[in-house]
Parts: structure tokens; sequence; C-alpha cells
């Protein structure tokens, strides 16, 4: 199984690792060279087109929030 990859406004090459919707916005979960120190959550803009930053920490803590519990068995 291959992971499907993106690139980056930084150029950099990143692999996805889950997606979730949470409130009617998709949030992507991401990671250079599945590393865990290089994890990033981006989310698809409103037209579905573009992988967009956060609004804010509140945003980041809540998609974090959510994936940690849909893996806490994983995390455990």
């Amino acid at each position: 199984m291959e992971i499907e990859k993106i690139v980056l406004e930084d150029n950099k090459e990143y692999f996805i690792i889950d997606t979730l919707m949470i409130d009617q916005v998709k949030y992507v979960f991401l990671s250079e060279n599945l590393n865990p120190h290089t994890s990033l959550i981006r989310k698809f803009s409103i037209n579905g087109k573009e992988i967009i930053a956060l609004n804010n920490e509140q945003e980041y803590d809540k998609a974090l929030r959510l994936f940690t519990e849909k893996y806490k068995d994983i995390f455990c």
C-alpha cells in the first residue's frame, strides 16, 4: 500500500497520514518523512481545491484532540 503525498507551499513533500471531517471542514494530517516531529495539520479550502493553514491555535487544538480520540487505542 502506497501512502499518498503532497507538496506544500514550503516545497517539501508530506505524507497524508489521515483526513477527518470536523464541523463540515476536511482536515488533513501530514508528516514529512513519516516523522512524528514533522507533523502538520492543514485543512481544505471551502472550494476543496486548496490545502490551507488553520486559522488559530484553538482550531489546531480541536483538530488534534479529535485525531487523538480517533486513535486513542494506538496512543494509549
